[in-house]
């Protein structure tokens, strides 16, 4: 539940504006997405994208993978 409060006060909206809650829940749904995309794909073709398979939580949630 914090994840939600914290969304939601990053919106600056009340907790019980639906767009809001929808926003929310769409930005999970992508998430899963693309993590179950990312997470199919062979090891060959993560590295041609440039990842390793360690970041793909990383790169779901910010969409690129950590530079040093």
């Amino acid at each position: 539940m914090p994840e939600i409060a914290i969304f939601l006060a990053r919106l600056r909206a009340p907790p019980w504006r639906p767009m809001a809650i929808l926003a929310w829940l769409a930005r999970g749904q992508r998430l899963r997405h693309e993590r179950r995309h990312l997470e199919a794909m062979p090891d060959f073709m993560l590295k041609g994208i440039g990842i390793s398979r360690s970041e793909i939580d990383y790169v779901a949630t910010h969409g690129e993978a950590r530079r040093s």
